[in-house]
């Protein structure tokens, strides 16, 4: 990876795997603990109860749940006076809703999912979230198993207020006994992409199915077309430095293929009303020929449904444009933080080395996921499609955050309201006007503004 903007450039930020023909190897300092067999090392008359939350699909097998409450259960077999407050009722676009709701009335979980970048800073600010700096410092056998670069999106006036978990690309999933049947080859230019399209639409089957139900999904699109028309520029002078205009062509010219793409049928007709378990059963069951989605989450549900069966591509490139297929939407996505205001800080952080031992990512890793930790594994240990995501990823000509993350929750939830109405009749020009004039509004009122 050459470019994330400013923000971002040093080194592969995260994707975390390195193939080699021995056994897994762990840190010694970091050896991780599970079963029966360990001690425990809490006070044995010293009994906790730590609020645990983080996010799990409805509706739906959601590997990665199942893994933190697999974590849950071996810490207690070796902790066994450490409990846990499990919260998971939520996903998507709510649980961001009711992490910011108990930020904002101070009621912050012992330990949850958070995010990285913009989305983690205001928790920072606010003093809501534990300064994890000094507990990285003093287990450098673990800090060591993070880029400095995923430790950046999480790392704001020199002190870390979470631990990065995954390393996510946003891609185009396809089904390779569909395109097989119907003789398709991934595409390398946008044209093909559209001759793709026509042709599963002629044989009655959901070119793409996206999940747009929650709207960030389909501004995957519009990023990847924006990129693709008009380079890397448009990303960071707009997102990254705030000195570009979204009225400017390449987003209008974005927005207008969206809206050429859905005249053409490359989507269902209820796109802004589709779950991502929708979408997931579509792809697996051939229904739907290509899936545009993050690899946090559905890789794993994509693995286990369809196995080597499912592959992806990059968005291809524009006639004319200027950026390139090699050019990756990527980023340290989702982190743990701690609440500041735990009254069980060591237990906190014994989880934390738990969870974060290598045995643990591994086995996190094994389900399909992208990890922004850096651990050892052996050929075949991981499933086929993760190893060719992280190799895409580090060969990446350059590489751009997931723009709702710099942007911040605000403008970052402005911009996914916005491209949800590319798939129906908005006007491109007029809805672009009126982000622009929430962009400019809220550079007014921020910190030294005039």
């Amino acid at each position: 990876m050459k470019r994330y903007g400013k923000a971002f450039k040093s080194g592969v930020a995260g994707l975390g795997l390195t193939l080699v023909m021995t056994a897994c190897s762990s840190g010694a300092g970091n050896a991780p603990v599970s079963g029966t067999d360990a001690k425990s090392t809490t006070d044995s008359t010293k009994k906790v109860t730590l609020q645990l939350m983080f996010p799990k699909n409805s509706g739906s097998a959601d590997p990665r749940a199942q893994w933190m409450h697999d974590n849950v259960e071996a810490f207690k077999k070796v902790e066994p006076n450490i409990n846990f407050d499990v919260i998971d009722n939520t996903s998507g676009d709510n649980y961001l809703t009711t992490v910011t709701t108990r930020m904002a009335a101070n009621d912050v979980p012992d330990i949850f999912q958070t995010w990285t970048l913009e989305r983690l800073r205001p928790f920072a600010e606010s003093n809501r979230v534990y300064d994890l700096t000094e507990f990285l410092n003093s287990t450098p056998e673990l800090k060591s198993k993070f880029s400095p670069s995923a430790l950046s999106a999480t790392t704001f006036g020199n002190k870390t207020f979470a631990m990065p978990l995954t390393q996510d690309l946003e891609i185009i999933y396809y089904n390779k006994e569909v395109f097989q049947k119907f003789n398709l080859q991934t595409p390398q230019t946008y044209d093909e992409l559209l001759n793709i399209i026509d042709v599963l639409k002629k044989n009655d089957i959901v070119p793409i199915t996206l999940p747009n139900k929650e709207p960030w999904v389909g501004t995957i699109l519009f990023m990847m077309l924006a990129e693709r028309i008009g380079g890397m520029d448009v990303y960071q002078k707009t997102v990254i430095e705030k000195t570009g205009s979204w009225t400017d062509k390449p987003f209008v010219d974005a927005a207008a293929m969206m809206q050429d793409l859905v005249k053409r049928g490359a989507f269902e007709k209820n796109v802004n009303s589709l779950t991502r378990p929708e979408s997931e059963i579509k792809l697996s069951q051939g229904k739907a020929g290509m899936y545009i989605g993050l690899t946090s989450s559905s890789n794993a549900n994509l693995v286990q449904s369809m196995g080597d069966k499912v592959g992806f591509f990059n968005f291809p490139n524009v006639t004319g444009g200027k950026g390139s297929k090699d050019d990756y939407l990527q980023t340290p996505t989702n982190a743990y933080s701690v609440s500041a205001a735990t009254k069980h800080p060591e237990e906190v952080k014994k989880f934390i080395k738990f969870m974060y031992s290598e045995e643990r990512q591994l086995a996190l890793a094994k389900l399909g996921n992208m990890l922004a930790y850096q651990f050892t594994a052996k050929p075949g240990d991981l499933p086929t499609l993760s190893e060719d995501l992280t190799k895409a990823g580090k060969s990446a000509k350059s590489s751009m955050y997931f723009w709702d993350l710099p942007l911040g929750v605000y403008m970052g939830k402005e911009l996914n309201n916005t491209t949800q109405g590319f798939y129906m009749d908005v006007d491109p020009q007029q809805a672009l006007a009126a982000l622009q004039k929430k962009a400019e509004d809220q550079s007014k009122q921020a910190p030294g503004s005039k």
